[in-house]
């Protein structure tokens, strides 16, 4: 397959730097017309001495080289060129046909072997094949120096994975990170280990194979909970951008640890009642769910108890409505000095309380109601004197309903209305 000079151009091969190393003058003047006509960038040695020279001077992209020569061998510049550059195309040019020889261009790395004499259409095809290399190279170094600028100007953590390793990353990882190379990260997975465990957030049952578990949850995002080699522990949103065509993975690593604390101060302040700091009915009622999901499925007991004040009207019309919120907010404190941590207390509406009693019976519940009732039984409010409440106490069973549950409670309460109030009903 020949190859013509384009028309109106002084050199087809504009952008590529060339090697030439050949002892024997005639083919040396032969090939060197050729090369001249197609780059505009040719250097030429007689030897592998001077060409390995001449390459430490100039970095070309292609060398073309002998085998064979007085002084330094080709093969014995080839291999020092390698140790400087892996990339670098290389054409041989020998009369040798032996495995030999062959068999040395190959652990040398040599790209593309032409035997002499030479066929001038194979050897312009080798060109335009290492030619094509070479600027396929070129493109993808301008590229990765792009990604790099892109990495740098963003204030996120970033990082690029590809086939399962982390290639790049920009600066922002490598302060949180305390890692400065990519080796590290291909020699111990130090990214999982980053990873700090908490139900809350994002973390690898197999730290190996983190990534993988990411993509398993179906989303491609997830928020973590890292914390550094110096122990500056965040909160992150992590997203992923998978580029099929590349098989790499851009990893954007956004600090949420600020919005999360914000986050939880609302969600705490959502489920409270304003007035006396316990948790609301909406809020409860999401708590009692859950606990008659674990109870069904561990089989564990737990109560509740419902309780109002007695004659609270009357406390609200003779004292005024500020006397009342300050006995709700002295019985709610009351109340919650008395409980376990374990235990869930709410307001359930205007002057009525609800408490959920994990890992409790029915008779447990009862003497924890009592006890409550006794305390605020006997506590002075002042200006009020004396305030009581009525308590109602039921039992979860397997196979009972929240809505059921919550009306044997109510029922029970109402029991201890009729019997004079200021006492516990089971």
């Amino acid at each position: 397959m020949a190859i013509t000079k384009p028309q109106n151009q002084s050199h087809q091969y504009q952008d590529v730097k060339v090697l030439y190393v050949e002892d024997e003058v005639f083919s040396r003047e032969k090939l060197l017309r050729i090369l001249n006509r197609r780059f505009s960038d040719v250097h030429v040695a007689i030897d592998g001495e001077e060409g390995f020279l001449l390459y430490k001077q100039h970095l070309p992209d292609l060398i073309i080289a002998d085998i064979k020569m007085n002084s330094m061998s080709g093969l014995e510049m080839i291999q020092n060129i390698r140790k400087h550059n892996k990339k670098a195309q290389i054409i041989v040019t020998t009369a040798q046909d032996d495995n030999e020889t062959f068999i040395h261009c190959i652990d040398h790395s040599v790209n593309q072997f032409i035997l002499k004499p030479i066929d001038l259409d194979r050897f312009l095809l080798a060109i335009q094949k290492s030619v094509q290399q070479i600027q396929h190279e070129k493109e993808s170094c301008k590229q990765n120096l792009l990604i790099r600028a892109l990495l740098e100007t963003q204030d996120h953590v970033l990082f690029i994975v590809e086939h399962g390793h982390i290639v790049d990353f920009n600066h922002a990882f490598s302060s949180f990170t305390g890692i400065e190379d990519t080796n590290s990260l291909h020699k111990s997975n130090l990214v999982a280990n980053l990873f700090v465990e908490d139900p809350n957030y994002f973390y690898p049952k197999d730290k190996e194979n983190w990534i993988d578990e990411f993509f398993q949850t179906e989303k491609n995002y997830a928020k973590v909970m890292w914390k550094s080699q110096t122990d500056k522990q965040g909160i992150y949103l992590m997203k992923a951008t998978h580029n099929t065509k590349d098989e790499q993975i851009l990893f954007v690593c956004t600090e949420i640890s600020a919005l999360e604390e914000e986050y939880k101060k609302n969600e705490i302040l959502s489920s409270m009642d304003p007035l006396t700091r316990s948790l609301n009915r909406t809020k409860f009622e999401d708590l009692l769910s859950s606990e008659i999901r674990r109870s069904e499925r561990y089989n564990h007991p737990f109560s509740i108890i419902l309780m109002d004040i007695d004659y609270f009207k009357n406390v609200n019309d003779y004292f005024g409505h500020q006397k009342g919120d300050e006995v709700l907010v002295t019985i709610s404190t009351i109340v919650q000095q008395r409980i376990r941590e374990s235990d869930v207390f709410a307001r359930w509406g205007g002057n009525e309380f609800i408490l959920l009693t994990p890992e409790t019976n029915s008779q447990g519940a009862m003497v924890l109601a009592e006890s409550i009732r006794s305390l605020i039984n006997h506590f002075a409010f002042p200006e009020i004197g004396s305030v009581t409440c009525s308590f109602g106490v039921a039992e979860f069973s397997v196979g009972k309903s929240k809505r059921e549950l919550i009306s044997e409670v109510d029922q029970a309460r109402y029991q201890s209305k009729i019997k004079g109030r200021n006492c516990v009903t089971v």
